[in-house]
């Protein structure tokens, strides 16, 4: 019978060789261009997939009596009714978008503001008043921060809701 030291030699080479054994057959493995694509060197040829046009739906729908209230349905409704179809173009989602029935909003508008003719610059009667009731309860304010006597407390709270109430009355 062989010694426990040789035994131990022996079986410490066996398991280190097919140790070595099975990490080789792994590398082969992986490297395949099939198993991994992005490594092995091969290289892989992606083509967009192409957008599918807009489906366009139909939908049938009846307009129920022509006395008042007008109903409408999706299903016929007794005599005197109207057929109609409601036609309905559904975008295909693109890419990073998720489906939705939702109309997408309209784009942003790309021609210029139009500029006010140059002989308005005067304002209104209206617009006058409401510059003046705003200055005057902005003077108001003002006083009012900066300290007032129990004296006047009353006289100026009361002054500023009238402001107030005026600059309402005329929406301001």
């Amino acid at each position: 019978m062989a010694s426990p030291a040789t035994l131990a030699l022996t079986l410490g080479s066996s398991l280190l060789i097919g140790c070595a054994a099975a990490i080789h057959w792994r590398s082969v493995v992986a490297g395949d261009a099939v198993a991994n694509p992005t490594g092995g060197g091969g290289t892989v040829l992606l083509e967009p997939v192409p957008a599918k046009p807009a489906t366009r739906r139909s939908r049938a729908i009846f307009v129920c009596g022509r006395a008042r209230p007008v109903i409408f349905s999706d299903r016929p409704c007794g005599e005197g009714f109207l057929e109609r179809e409601l036609k309905v173009e559904v975008p295909a989602p693109t890419a990073g978008r998720v489906a939705s029935t939702i109309p997408s909003p309209a784009p942003a508008e790309t021609r210029p503001r139009p500029k006010p003719a140059p002989g308005d610059d005067k304002p209104s009667a209206q617009e006058e008043r409401c510059r003046a009731l705003r200055e005057e309860r902005g003077k108001l304010d003002d006083h009012m921060r900066s300290g007032y006597t129990a004296r006047e407390a009353a006289r100026l709270w009361n002054r500023w809701r009238e402001l107030n109430n005026e600059i309402f009355s005329a929406r301001c």
